[in-house]
């Protein structure tokens, strides 16, 4: 009796377990410089992803300098939109606003080319050089209107920076020279990037929620908070860049 009853138990087990879909993993392309190429921000995506229960894959196409248009020319991208992608997040050096026109025509270039492939397109909002700090303004309007423009979903990895440094400029977010990134900086800008394409519900987005996010990326508990209020602050208030007294006041522009 104890044998048919064990058998039977087996039998019922592997016949619920087969009955549970296997979690779908999420497939992400990155086409960029080395902001995503070098930056371990796909890594950072994947832990991520893992300690919250979902399952995330990436690939990258970068190359130092390039922006959009070069990796048109160059060809690997579009080619690398044939393997298959969920979603595929474009990046390339903040651009000049006098640029935006040009830049727009190129994100919706490719947007139109990743749609065609199946997936969902995503721009990276890049943020400025450490020296430049008066043109966050101007990249987040940039990216924005690019953004828009293209149907793409948009991560505002520049302007939860520049919350996280209005908060705080102590915040070792740049590392040397240019647009390098510390490890700090790429944190956010993963967390971003997270919470840009897996919003959570209310119900999920809680204290373990957020524990497990700080976990993954080893930030220390004194800074959870802050960064978690830029990331989220970046994507759910944009900034109203209008020369408001508050507009003025984060970014560091005198311009009415």
């Amino acid at each position: 009796m104890r044998l048919v009853l064990a058998v039977l138990l087996s039998w019922l087990v592997a016949a619920a377990s087969a009955q549970v879909p296997a979690a779908h993993t999420t497939r992400v392309l990155f086409i960029g410089n080395a902001l995503v190429g070098g930056g371990n921000l796909g890594t950072r995506l994947t832990k991520v992803a893992e300690a919250t229960g979902r399952s995330v894959t990436v690939e990258v196409v970068a190359a130092n300098g390039f922006a959009l248009e070069d990796h048109a020319k160059d060809g690997k991208a579009m080619e690398a939109l044939r393997r298959g992608f969920d979603i595929v997040v474009l990046q390339q050096d903040a651009p000049a606003i006098e640029e935006r026109a040009a830049f727009t025509g190129e994100v919706k270039r490719f947007a139109d080319a990743i749609r065609k492939a199946g997936a969902k397109p995503a721009l990276f909002m890049s943020w400025p050089r450490v020296d430049r700090p008066q043109s966050f303004r101007d990249t987040i309007m940039v990216h924005r209107a690019a953004a828009e423009a293209s149907g793409a979903v948009l991560i505002p990895a520049a302007e939860a920076w520049l919350r996280a440094l209005g908060e705080d400029k102590r915040l070792k977010l740049y590392a040397g020279e240019g647009t390098q990134a510390a490890a700090l900086g790429n944190d956010l800008a993963a967390m971003t990037m997270f919470f840009a394409l897996f919003p959570a519900g209310p119900q999920e987005f809680d204290e373990a929620y957020l524990r497990k996010i700080a976990g993954a990326l080893d930030i220390a508990s004194s800074t959870r908070d802050l960064l978690v209020d830029a990331a989220t602050r970046a994507i759910d208030e944009p900034l109203a860049l209008n020369g408001s007294r508050q507009s003025r006041k984060i970014t560091g522009s005198s311009a009415s």
